[in-house]
Order: structure tokens, then C-alpha cells, then sequence
């Protein structure tokens, strides 16, 4: 008996006495009969007198359990000869690999974006070693990296399955382990409908411009889609063309209608979003589509070069959003002496005034980044230094909504401050990368009004004539400036502005408000011009 063996085939040493009293040739005998065989190569051998020969025996297991077979041996010295049968007896183990994830679930995997799952299987044998072979069955938008492999006995095999939806849609498949001890491991795998991702941002790199424009541009917007945002880099470039799916016309060749966008004819920045802010305000078609737009030289109809364009997507499940979270990137020109701006607790009334008045719309204040500025031009901010200054946010680590203060804003004429765009692009180091504002006042609630003034033009929102709301072109001192719930669906849509993981709960929550009694601000006034067309 050679004990428990594994199941697999196996080699193992048998002993057998000479039977003759002197040196001897052994060879196979006719009659043995399997699941035992010599090795090759072991016979002939010799064996001497009195000695023993140990003989290399091949067992090729047909299944679990005790298995018999008999191995005949031929001793030949001198003249005489004698045959020796070998009985040989091996209890095989039964081999077994466990799966031990029967199903994989990728629940609401988010549209171009991947997820990875693993099947694990483990091999339960004492003395068997498995060989896995092959992965089967994954459909389109489902792979693997596993490449084959033999698992020892008590090893454990992770099998990564990866999902990267490019459809919409749902799977229900099965994913087939191959292996060499058994039939394959069968694994249920669903996936459910992909939802889109919060954010798609389609770069169409350096468009040219042929003949003063250029050729038409698609992207295809969800219908879980609360914004689309175009944005182009190129001096003196405007935006020619824009049409939606069902025939929509948003801007025509001769520009007519209530669309709205940034030229680009100062600053080389193009911004443009839907929705728009106003009485008309253009809106998404419901139900996505293709958006098609394209973009013109301002000045030469025989223009070449070329246009940076990209698209900007925002989604929300059911295209529905209430609230967000607005990061912000603060920069301090060096005149401000602010020593050191996180623990500052002006900087924080100012951020706390803007928590305020943009919370009635559901959009609270974020992560604050601090910068300090080392130029001394930038504390008395000319007309024509602004674009400079807006540059200046490339030293921001995290593209967010920018903010530069300064000790005064003269722009042709005392300001208060001043915003780049609006709407404002989703880049840093832009010539029209922020806002500004004057920070020389001791009055917190004034000058965080009058940045939350001028982060609502950047949003996307115009000036009003209703001097108790925040977008009133002059600063009232309002209480508490009002924002309307028309003006909040446009700032809540900006790409700027991200979902909202505490749904409402302000990040300034537990602040103590500003106690600063009302102060009126010196003549001056919001510089910011409305958008172009």
C-alpha cells in the first residue's frame, strides 16, 4: 500500500528485493497491469547480490479513492532467472477547488468608468496541486488579467474581472474557471445599468481654423445632463455657431437671440454653458442628444491657426440637482500682510459671509486653498493688470473657483470688483482665470458680498435691477442679499461646482456669522461687463 496519494500523476520510488543470490539484470515482464508503470528509462537496471532495487514507478490516477495495479519484473543472473509480481495499492485523494464567489454584482457601474471585481477560488487539497487554465465567457466591455496558473495545495487564486461600460445598459452572463482536476467553475455575473459619470470632459485638442473658422464639432450630451460648458483658448476667437438635437437653434451666424457667451478677442478665452442666466435663458433639450457648435476669427474671415476646445458635460441622476459645494482657491496680493490665512479670522468672516448667501440656493462653500501673491502690482490692481493677475492661479494645485484680493481695483475707475467671464472657464492660468476684489475694508460682510457678487458672475448670472439681491450691479448693504431659485438652477450647474456629499449641510456649519454692523462702501461699483456675443 503507498498511503494517500494526490490526484494528479505522480512519481514515487518502490523497493524490490533482489530474489537471486547474485548480481542481476531486471526488466519488465509481460502481464503487469496499470494504473502503475515504470518510469521511462528505468529499466534495465542492475541490482547486485543481496541488494535492493529501487525502482521509479509512474502512477496515473483514473479517479478518487483505492486503486490497484500490478508491475512485473523479470531477474535475470548467469542462467537463471525469476519474475517477481509487484501488487501496488494507492488510496487517491479527491481533489477539490472551492469557488468561493459563485455571483459578481456591478451595480450602477458609472458610464466610462471601469470597475474591477474578484473571483476567488481557493484549492481545498491536502496534496493535490490544480492548474487553472483559462477565464471564458466575459463579453464585450468585460476582461481579465489572469493568465494561467498552478495552485498548491491550500492556495488561494484571486481572478480579476474588470468592467469599463461603454454603453448604457445592463449583462447577465456566465464566467467559466477552466482547470485541470474537474469540470469548470461556473461564476453568475450581472452588471447593472451604468448611470453617467458626475463629469465627462470631451477634448477636442487644437481645432484649425481654415478660412477664418472652423469645421463643425459634436458631443454627445447624456440625458442625466444638468450642464454642458464649452470653452475655447485662441486670441480673437468667438463662438460662430451653436445648435442642439430637434433642430435647435441656440446662435445663428448672425448671432441674434438670448444665447449668451465670452469672447475671447482680449484674453483668448471663449466660455459659453447652458443653462444661461436671464428672462430667455436657453436650456438643455430633456432627453440628451448631439450638441454641434463650431467657432469664427472675430476680425479676418482668412484667419488660419488653431482653436484649444473642450466640452464640458455635467450629469446628476435624472439630470435633478438641489445643492453643491463650491471649492475655492484664495490668492492674497502681499500688501494684505495676512501672515498666515487659515487661521486668519477676517478671511474666515469673508468665506462665512459667502457660505451665507449662497446657501439659500443650496450651494455652500468647500475646501479652501490659500495663496500669497509676491508681486507688489498686484495690490493696487490698474486697468490692464487684471489678466496677469488672473494667471496667476496656475501656481493652484486643485483647479477651483478662483479668487484674488487685492488692497484697491481701479479699472478706469474705483471698483469693488471685478470678474474675468461670465460664464468663467474651468481652468487655472488663464487670462480670465477668477475673479478680484477689493479687500482694504474693515467691514467682513461687505467685502464677502461683494465677492459672492462677483463668484455669481463667474457662475454664469448677470447683473439685476433688484437692488436686495446679491447681483445688483451696486453695493446696498443688504441684511442678507438674496439670491433667486432661477439664479441658484444656473450657479448649481456651473462644472465649477461639484455635488454636494453632506446634501445641504453647510461646511461653515456651527460658524459664528459676522458681527460687523453696516458700513457703506466708498463710490465704486461692480466692474464686471456683461457677457459678450
Amino acid at each position: 500500500m503507498l498511503g494517500t496519494v494526490p490526484a494528479t500523476v505522480t512519481t514515487m520510488d518502490v523497493t524490490v528485493a533482489n530474489p537471486l543470490g547474485a548480481d542481476a539484470t531486471v526488466d519488465e515482464a509481460e502481464g503487469s497491469v496499470g494504473p502503475f508503470v515504470p518510469a521511462i528509462d528505468a529499466l534495465p537496471a542492475a541490482v547486485v547480490a543481496g541488494g535492493d532495487l529501487i525502482l521509479p514507478v509512474v502512477f496515473h490516477p483514473p479517479g478518487p479513492g483505492i486503486r490497484e495495479g500490478t508491475i512485473r519484473l523479470r531477474f535475470v543472473a548467469g542462467g537463471e532467472e525469476r519474475e517477481v509480481a509487484l501488487l501496488l495499492r494507492a488510496n487517491v485523494e479527491k481533489a477539490t477547488l472551492t469557488l468561493y464567489t459563485p455571483t459578481l454584482a456591478f451595480p450602477d457601474t458609472v458610464f466610462g468608468k471601469e470597475k474591477t471585481l474578484s473571483v476567488h477560488v481557493r484549492n481545498e487539497s491536502a496534496l493535490t496541486s490544480a492548474a487553472v487554465t483559462a477565464v471564458q465567457g466575459l463579453p464585450p466591455e468585460f476582461s481579465t488579467s489572469f493568465t494561467p496558473r498552478t495552485l498548491l495545495p491550500g492556495e488561494d487564486l484571486a481572478i480579476p474581472v474588470k468592467y469599463a461600460p461603454t454603453t448604457r445598459g445592463s449583462h447577465d452572463f456566465i464566467l467559466r474557471v477552466k482547470h485541470d482536476i474537474g469540470p469548470s467553475l461556473e461564476v453568475h455575473v450581472t452588471a447593472g445599468t451604468a448611470s453617467w459619470p458626475v463629469e465627462e470632459i470631451v477634448d477636442f485638442g487644437d481645432v484649425p481654423l481654415v478660412n477664418g473658422r472652423t469645421d463643425w464639432l459634436e458631443v454627445d450630451v447624456s440625458p442625466d445632463a444638468i450642464s454642458l460648458s464649452i470653452e475655447a483658448i485662441s486670441t480673437g476667437v468667438g463662438l460662430l455657431n451653436l445648435e442642439g438635437p430637434d433642430g435647435t437653434i441656440y446662435l445663428d451666424e448672425q448671432q441674434t437671440g438670448p444665447f449668451q457667451w465670452r469672447s475671447g478677442y482680449s484674453s483668448g478665452v471663449v466660455a459659453a454653458m447652458l443653462p444661461q442666466d436671464g428672462s430667455a435663458a436657453p436650456q438643455l433639450v430633456p432627453g440628451g442628444g448631439i450638441y454641434r457648435f463650431r467657432f469664427n476669427h472675430l476680425f479676418s474671415p482668412t484667419a488660419g491657426g488653431t482653436v484649444s476646445v473642450r466640452a464640458i458635460i455635467e450629469n446628476r441622476t435624472g439630470a435633478v440637482v438641489e445643492d453643491g459645494v463650491l471649492d475655492l482657491n484664495i490668492f492674497l496680493s502681499p500688501g494684505l500682510g495676512v501672515s498666515d490665512p487659515a487661521t486668519d479670522p477676517k478671511l474666515a468672516a469673508v468665506v462665512s459671509r459667502m457660505d451665507d448667501i449662497f446657501a439659500q440656493v443650496g450651494l455652500r462653500m468647500g475646501e479652501v486653498s490659500y495663496y500669497k501673491l509676491t508681486n507688489p502690482a498686484y495690490d493696487h490692481l490698474e486697468y490692464g493688470g487684471q489678466p496677469a493677475l488672473w494667471a496667476e492661479s496656475k501656481a493652484a494645485v486643485e483647479t477651483r473657483m478662483n479668487i484674488f484680493f487685492v488692497l484697491t481695483v481701479q479699472v478706469g475707475h474705483p471698483a469693488v470688483g471685478l470678474a474675468a467671464a461670465a460664464p468663467g472657464v474651468k481652468r487655472n492660468g488663464t487670462l480670465a482665470s477668477g475673479v478680484v476684489v477689493d479687500y482694504d475694508f474693515d467691514n467682513v460682510v461687505a467685502i464677502g458680498q461683494v465677492a459672492a457678487h462677483e463668484v455669481g458672475h463667474y457662475l454664469g448670472l448677470q447683473h439685476v435691477d433688484d437692488i436686495d439681491n446679491v447681483m445688483h450691479y451696486q453695493y446696498t448693504g443688504t441684511a442678507l442679499p438674496t439670491l433667486t431659485t432661477g439664479q441658484g438652477y444656473v450657479t448649481l450647474r456651473h462644472p465649477l461646482v461639484a455635488p454636494d456629499p453632506l446634501s445641504g449641510l453647510s461646511a461653515l456649519a456651527q460658524k459664528a456669522l459676522p458681527q460687523v454692523a453696516y458700513v457703506q462702501l466708498p463710490p465704486g461699483f461692480c466692474a464686471s461687463c456683461a457677457a459678450s456675443k
